[in-house]
């Protein structure tokens, strides 16, 4: 999990340009006022943001954050929580105890309440804060942001933290986002992807599914049909399938079919597509000149999960100390301009009139292996 680490987890944000101040300096200012500083004892929960080589040291002494165009740091939370078995242990006792006090008798519905909070207020200033941290990377020359983790938690602890101090509003870069926020997308696409799914709406997430079905599902047969090769950039990426495949009923998204193994994925992958189901995860490897990875995505096209880069140096030395972070940015961003460029692609067959004409026949006949599409009607934001 995380960023800088050998398989890594992350989601993805635009985040737009400061308006009329010094990036940096603004940057310094921001940071320094919301460092992570040890609770007290009558807090349960406190944040922070802390250096990126050790969350447990909350200095940013030197402009440490800044690496080449990149600001990179930490988000921590320490959180004192009280198991509930041992909560349960110690209110048992006190109404011992208070039964012992008096004859016996059971406390009132209020005074067991009360007893439960004294309790707990105990307990929790006896407990240890537990520390957490995720990884933040922020690129504002191409106005995107990388976050350690999935979790949902950890996701809305951070953006409600930096939204305070930053005064920024991070756009998740899932599937309708990242294709308005992240690419070249014209005036015209732009209106036809606005009419399939409002970027406003605050289900949007789940309303623009459809898109990361059919992207995956269109990936799959851009990879065994169509080569599988794409510019991306000023470089040439050779996209193959991995080796885990994740099908779903679009309709409840409940019954799935996990396909894992080479021997007979594909024909159980298959066989899943002519029932009916699209690809709600996939596993992709990439090849880019001599450089391989290998990632997941969901029909979110938020995040992504255990990618895989290129095989690191162990030291770089003290001459070049950013040396290994900024090796490590050069090959996410090569990821990303290769998914970047894959999804234009998508996109500029799924939002033409041609999608339904021309692709969908394709589509249907090689899900069908070679036999002629059925005779129905397709609505343009359904999936195949």
């Amino acid at each position: 999990m995380g960023i800088n680490t050998p398989s890594a987890t992350f989601t993805r944000f635009y985040v737009p340009d400061l308006q009329g101040e010094d990036f940096w300096t603004y940057t310094d200012e921001k940071l320094r006022a919301g460092i992570f500083s040890e609770p007290d004892e009558n807090q349960t929960q406190t944040a922070g943001f802390a250096s990126w080589e050790d969350f447990f040291e909350p200095d940013f002494s030197y402009g440490s954050y800044k690496k080449g165009e990149y600001v990179a740091f930490n988000f921590r939370v320490d959180q004192r929580k009280v198991p509930s078995l041992v909560l349960k242990q110690f209110v048992r006792q006190e109404v011992q105890k208070y039964r012992d006090e008096n004859e016996g008798k059971w406390p009132a519905r209020s005074e067991k309440l009360e007893i439960q909070e004294r309790m707990q207020e105990y307990l929790l200033s006896r407990a240890l804060p537990q520390p957490s941290a995720s990884e933040v990377v922020w690129n504002p020359a191409h106005n995107w942001l990388i976050f350690g983790t999935t979790g949902t938690k950890m996701l809305d602890a951070f953006l409600e933290f930096f939204e305070k101090h930053f005064r920024l509003y991070p756009q998740p870069l899932y599937h309708i986002h990242w294709a308005l926020n992240a690419l070249p997308l014209t005036p015209a696409q732009k209106d036809v992807l606005g009419s399939m799914v409002s970027p406003q709406s605050p289900t949007a997430l789940s309303e623009g599914r459809f898109l990361g079905f059919d992207f995956l599902t269109w990936l799959w047969y851009f990879i065994e049909k169509m080569g599988g090769t794409i510019e991306a950039g000023d470089k040439v990426a050779n996209i193959h399938l991995g080796e885990r495949m994740v099908l779903v009923l679009p309709s409840d998204g409940k019954e799935r079919v996990i396909c894992t193994s080479q021997a007979n994925f594909l024909h159980e992958a298959r066989t899943a597509l002519r029932q009916g189901k699209v690809v709600e995860e996939l596993q992709l490897f990439i090849e880019v000149g001599e450089n391989e990875y290998m990632l997941t995505m969901d029909s979110s096209l938020w995040a992504m999960k255990g990618l895989k880069t290129p095989k690191q140096l162990p030291d770089y030395g003290q001459e070049d100390p950013d040396g290994r972070f900024l090796e490590k940015m050069y090959f996410i961003e090569e990821v990303f301009n290769t998914v970047d460029a894959l999804y234009l692609r998508f996109l500029s067959d799924r939002l033409t009139p041609g999608w339904d004409t021309d692709i969908l026949p394709q589509l249907q006949k090689w899900i069908d292996g070679g036999e002629g599409a059925p005779e129905q009607a397709q609505d343009s934001s359904a999936p195949f």
